[in-house]
């Protein structure tokens, strides 16, 4: 069974859309990894019944321009593994994070 992969896009404000879109997949998936790209971009990878990758990429659509995908239109139970990388429009790639002082 091949992997799915999707491509997205948006100009909203990172943190609150990545919040948003781990509620959306957690409605109907996992995430069982993800990389952050500075503030540029987040790669996710998602495992889901096949049954619901349709609904997850409607729910996905309604916060982000995703690429188009042929839905599957399937009643498959199967697990199937989703690699969601989205970019920020807004990412500038100098995201620094402080680390606190550690005594020591």
């Amino acid at each position: 069974m091949e992997n799915i992969f999707w491509t997205a896009y948006t100009q909203n404000e990172r943190h609150s859309t990545i919040e948003k879109i781990k509620n959306a997949i957690k409605n109907h998936g996992d995430i069982i990894d993800f990389k952050l790209f500075s503030d540029v971009s987040i790669n996710m990878t998602i495992e889901i019944e096949e049954s619901k990758i349709d609904s997850l990429y409607d729910a996905l659509r309604e916060l982000i321009a995703i690429d188009k995908f042929e839905y599957l239109k399937s009643i498959s139970k199967l697990e199937r593994t989703i690699y969601l990388n989205i970019t920020f429009a807004k990412g500038t790639g100098n995201l620094s994070i402080e680390a606190p002082n550690f005594p020591g």
